[in-house]
């Protein structure tokens, strides 16, 4: 999809154009475009802005039948990708604060806390996810499930360290059988994104402690999660949500930490792994099968503080465009590179 965007005082005007068809081996031996555009329009304070002037082609189409069609469509998706987007569509309205547009600027903001961040990352997730990786990760889910309820009932929590290694055995009997390694390892994550994202899903399994990393739950999220995105979506994306997040913290919560931004670096290295290539996928199912501990996983970055103050972080690193900040990032990446998890073969 190529697209355009222009400013105007009115509108935002957004010109989109797509492939008809997946590829150029069609019956006609050509792959024509299918011209889409639009205006987002600003409302009155409070009230989410409006798309009209739709037009497919030369074709205006009148903003009631452009709405109709957009339900019928949504009506005929999976009912897994139609109730992601009803949750989605909800909770973007529910945090949507306002939308500012001029000739020289447009700015939508949105108040969403930290545990809407993690469902709307979560809900992207299930949007992008493919059929086939999405029915996959049943199987491992239910792995997961099974591990999980065997473990001794009086267990209240269980390293992540512990967790991959029977999940990567799993990936790895099934590579060998003739399945993808790459589907299996996105299908691998994203069962155990589900997992640390809607644990109450799993609420009617025998036994399910909390799964951390270094004693914490909140590294371990970091971790899966960042890896899941960054092999559904990529890890552009994947970077994009994860410096979100830490900002995000820094200015509201807990502060800035070194050791979540370690954890969301491991989770892409991670990802890198298990999807760049088959023999890369094939590495992350043998790699993985190895780790014994967290230091395995994920360094304890020497130096680290956490906890920093939006105020802090700016006093000692200005923003994340800094020389200082991108050279302790820097720090951080080379540490978890030498793991021998992510050792070059």
């Amino acid at each position: 999809i190529v697209g355009r965007v222009g400013l105007a005082a009115d509108g935002l005007a957004i010109e989109l154009s797509t492939p008809v068809f997946a590829a150029t081996d069609n019956a006609f031996g050509i792959n024509p475009y299918l011209n889409i555009a639009f205006t987002i329009r600003s409302e009155p304070a409070g009230a989410f802005p409006k798309i009209d002037e739709l037009k497919i082609g030369n074709l205006p189409i009148p903003a009631p039948v452009a709405e109709w069609a957009v339900w019928q469509i949504i009506a005929g998706m999976p009912h897994r990708r139609m109730e992601t987007l009803l949750a989605l569509d909800k909770e973007l309205n529910s945090a949507f604060d306002s939308f500012e547009l001029n000739e020289r600027h447009a700015v939508l903001q949105f108040h969403v806390d930290r545990e809407a961040l993690d469902h709307l990352s979560w809900d992207l997730q299930r949007l992008v996810v493919t059929p086939e990786i999405y029915a996959t990760s049943a199987f491992y889910g239910s792995v997961l499930r099974e591990y999980l309820a065997g473990l001794p009932q009086e267990k209240r929590a269980v390293a992540l360290s512990e967790i991959l290694p029977p999940l990567a055995a799993a990936a790895a009997a099934r590579s060998e059988a003739g399945a993808n390694p790459q589907t299996e390892n996105t299908a691998l994550l994203f069962a155990l994104s589900a997992h640390l994202v809607l644990s109450s899903g799993y609420a009617d399994a025998p036994n399910s402690p909390e799964i951390r990393l270094r004693r914490r739950q909140d590294l371990a999220q970091h971790v899966i999660n960042s890896a899941s995105i960054a092999a559904i979506a990529g890890v552009q994306l994947a970077e994009i949500i994860s410096t979100g997040k830490e900002a995000f913290d820094a200015r509201y919560r807990s502060g800035f930490s070194f050791s979540d931004l370690t954890a969301n670096r491991v989770g892409i290295k991670l990802a890198q792994l298990a999807v760049e290539s088959e023999a890369s996928a094939l590495a992350f199912q043998a790699r993985v099968q190895k780790i014994e501990v967290d230091a395995d996983l994920i360094p304890l970055v020497s130096g680290s503080r956490d906890g920093l103050t939006q105020r802090e972080f700016e006093a000692n690193y200005d923003d994340r465009s800094s020389v200082e900040y991108r050279r302790r990032v820097d720090s951080i990446d080379s540490e978890v590179t030498a793991l021998p998890l992510f050792a070059t073969p």
